[in-house]
């Protein structure tokens, strides 16, 4: 059973107890990301992230580790565009243990100067590495441009420069005003006693108040652009997108769609076009990054440089096929199923239940049936394809990003084809 509460404080909590299973999974939820931060701070949100396992009055950088590991569980975080997560698997008894230890880390991480100035060196370092893989470099570099000024463009590790400097007092003025009870859900699955969890988080976060900061958010206005960035490689690794849809417009189910038949898999329309019928490329896909002001409905692909021009052609052919509505009901059933089929696995994994609620919460503000979201899969019809198409496959919006060994791309979306 889905609950949901919101302590003394306004921190959400959200528990499913599912009292057949031997763990649980826990996740701290900050609505803060990327896009909370300027460009002179870029990074910060990630470099905080690192931080708070660097250790606190209570407990060491090693301790904090060995809480979890030495009873056979887990801890991690992450950092996106518009969220950070610090998250647990233990045991079901090891619970309480794994809620004190996260709280500390949030509330009282000491931010130690040595600490920064040797995790900056890490960061730094990741930097170089993300750098020196093209194949998710390639994502970063569409974003940037093709968000352009808008907070969502924004490396989530930062640059180089941004990140050298970061010091200590940034980082807890960053903290202090983002990390917030009004911006923290918390969500556990698994099995346990929600009002024991209530209770320990009551006691954990009562005093802790929000500041009473109003958070504004702009509307991105993307437009056709083209990047390319040389790297002596073999390949030519290519991310052409257009904008997608705000993770609460009804039209994500209709564009989750479209993933899924035009890149969803090996039976995908351009996986068989591309790489089976042409062998044009080892590695097609589609993917969509859907945030709050908007999103991203992107292809990615890695080909050798002579082949780019006709992948780039397949790709928007296949664009075209859908805005004309050459799409079969077979596909569109097989879609249906894929989509429902990967939800409902999905639901086998504690954590992802737990990420699901947290992003319910976040997102929508409720719990969102599974039951809710079936029903969207399933109203979906051939003519809203076709719509949703029909509205982001324009060539106003087209942008490529390119990383490989060239020094020019020509993109012109109006010439391509032709």
């Amino acid at each position: 059973m889905e609950q949901r509460f919101v302590l003394s404080n306004g921190v959400r909590v959200l528990i499913e107890d599912i009292p057949y299973v031997h763990s649980a999974a826990i996740g701290f939820w900050i609505d803060s990301g990327a896009k909370n931060e300027t460009t002179e701070d870029n990074g910060i949100s990630h470099f905080i992230e690192h931080m708070l396992f660097k250790g606190t009055p209570r407990r060491t950088a090693l301790e904090i580790a060995r809480s979890f590991e030495d009873t056979g569980g887990t801890i991690n975080a992450f950092t996106d565009k518009e969220n950070t997560c610090y998250y647990a698997r233990v045991l079901a008894h090891h619970l309480p243990m794994a809620i004190d230890v996260l709280g500390d880390m949030l509330l009282h991480s000491l931010l130690d100067q040595g600490e920064v100035q040797r995790e900056r060196k890490v960061i730094l370092e990741e930097i170089k590495m993300y750098e020196d893989t093209p194949d998710e470099l390639v994502y970063d570099l569409f974003s940037q441009i093709f968000w352009k000024d808008h907070p969502l463009g924004r490396a989530i590790v930062g640059t180089k420069k941004s990140v050298k400097e970061i010091d200590q007092d940034r980082l807890k003025s960053f903290l202090s005003a983002n990390y917030t009870p009004d911006r923290l859900v918390v969500a556990v699955v698994g099995k346990v006693e929600p009002d024991r969890i209530l209770d320990q988080l009551e006691s954990l976060f009562g005093e802790w108040r929000s500041p009473g900061l109003t958070h504004l958010e702009s509307e991105p206005q993307p437009q056709s652009s083209s990047l390319v960035k040389y790297k002596d490689i073999e390949q030519v690794h290519l991310c052409l997108g257009t904008k997608g849809v705000s993770i609460t417009d009804t039209d994500r189910f209709a564009l989750a769609f479209l993933d899924s038949i035009l890149g969803g898999g090996m039976s995908s329309n351009l996986f068989q076009e591309i790489r089976e019928k042409r062998g044009l490329a080892y590695s097609i896909s589609t993917y969509q990054s859907l945030y709050r002001p908007g999103g991203i409905f992107g292809v990615y692909a890695g080909t050798s440089p002579s082949s780019l021009p006709e992948v780039i052609r397949l790709i928007v052919e296949e664009f075209e096929k859908v805005k004309s509505g050459l799409i079969r009901e077979e596909e569109l059933d097989r879609a249906r199923e894929q989509l429902k089929g990967g939800i409902l696995l999905s639901l086998e994994v504690p954590r992802h239940r737990m990420s699901r609620l947290a992003r319910n919460e976040l997102y929508y503000g409720r719990i969102v049936p599974i039951e809710e979201v079936i029903s969207g899969i399933d109203k979906v019809q051939l003519s809203d394809l076709v719509r949703v198409a029909n509205e982001i496959f324009q060539n106003r919006f087209l942008t490529a990003t390119v990383v490989g060994p060239l020094r020019k791309f020509d993109f012109d979306p109006e010439k391509i084809g032709t």
